[in-house]
């Protein structure tokens, strides 16, 4: 803005001196466009700085979760290839389920946890920025770069399972790289308000007043049991629900002792749908853990959607808390539909509906879980 202000001024000035006597000279029409940079320098989530093309139009999104930013921050149409990981069945994240046509695009890698960039097949999509999360770190970053000559991005959603602030940079950053940073910055309002909504919710009970929940059977690089939980669990978390697993030093996700479970003896329990095929297995093979268990024995065991999913699906968690807030805070929550309010969330960051195609991968939605069979 200021260069071309400068230019003006100049034109303007030599038109005098050389004594034009009609008035100021008339800018050349090109003079007057304003256009794009031919290159750009960004900082990523590594701490690189890396120049990025004036104009992105083709992009790749590797790594756990890249795509789901990518596609919440408006560039779903750009994106030109896609992990392996990303196409095995179920497909159950809300960013494939509302744009299917990902799936159909090059494979540009294997993905999934602990996956190794395919520099080959990148190079053949021909991005013009590669976005990566979790699989490199600044000096992963800087040999995929160097590998494939093509400008790469790191971006993080922070701690697993959580909402932490690298998710809302990681946002702001990918629209000023695609230049979409309006749509980005609706989607980072958008979750804050929303955590703002639930905390407002449950703000000032007494800890006294709460009834104890426990999640278990939460999914880690694959499906788990019941004795998989997180002492911080994001739906929990965000409620200020009373979690037995909290006072657990480690976080992330634990495994626990099934004898802590029943001396916890949680009032809730949530489980995650991912890995209630195994806790019903386990029914059978230790029915007495189950009828000890008094959650379990008064009908008080509710169903949880899979959230950690290649990282985390903020829309379903979201959702998860507003349904864990119906249970354990039924008046402060008395005018959510928890299915409403999931599809609510999904249009906002996906742009369409998900919870019913959730409910049939799934087998069920939100609700309660009859472990003991009714006996």
């Amino acid at each position: 803005m200021v260069a071309g202000a400068l230019a003006l001024v100049l034109a303007l000035g030599l038109a005098v001196s050389g004594g034009c006597a009609t008035g100021a000279a008339e800018v050349p029409e090109a003079a007057q466009e304003v256009t794009e940079p031919a290159e750009r320098v960004v900082t990523d989530l590594a701490g690189r700085v890396v120049t990025v093309p004036g104009t992105v139009k083709r992009i790749a999104a590797i790594g756990s979760g890249t795509l789901r930013l990518v596609v919440y921050a408006g560039g779903a149409e750009r994106v030109v290839g896609i992990e392996e990981f990303e196409t095995r069945p179920p497909v159950a994240r809300p960013y494939t389920l509302a744009h299917p046509e990902l799936l159909e695009l090059p494979v540009i890698g294997a993905g999934g946890p602990d996956s190794t960039p395919d520099a080959e097949r990148l190079l053949s999509a021909a991005p013009d920025v590669i976005f990566v999360n979790q699989i490199a770190d600044a000096k992963g970053a800087d040999d995929l770069q160097s590998k494939t000559g093509i400008p790469v991005v790191v971006v993080s959603y922070g701690s697993l399972g959580t909402l932490d602030e690298p998710f809302f940079t990681s946002m702001e950053l990918i629209g000023e790289v695609l230049g979409t940073g309006e749509r980005a910055a609706e989607v980072v309002a958008y979750v804050r308000d929303t955590l703002d909504d639930l905390a407002m919710r449950t703000d000032g009970i007494p800890a006294a007043e709460k009834a104890t929940a426990y999640v278990g059977a939460l999914g880690f690089k694959g499906a788990r049991g019941i004795e998989s939980t997180q002492p911080k669990y994001l739906p929990l978390a965000v409620i200020g629900a009373a979690n037995v697993a909290g006072s657990v030093e480690q976080t992330g996700s634990v495994m626990i002792d099934r004898e802590q479970l029943v001396a916890w003896d949680p009032a809730h329990i949530f489980l995650d749908l991912g890995g209630l095929s195994l806790v019903r297995e386990d029914v059978i093979a230790d029915r007495g853990l189950y009828e000890g268990l008094t959650a379990s024995r008064e009908g008080r065991v509710h169903a949880q959607l899979p959230f950690n999913n290649y990282s985390t699906n903020v829309e379903i968690a979201l959702a998860d808390a507003y349904f864990a807030g119906t249970v354990l805070f039924p008046d402060r929550f008395a005018d959510v539909d928890p299915a409403a309010t999931a599809d609510e969330i999904a249009v906002a960051l996906v742009g369409q509906p998900v919870y019913e195609r959730l409910v049939a991968i799934y087998g069920q939605g939100f609700g309660t879980i009859d472990l003991l069979g009714g006996e």
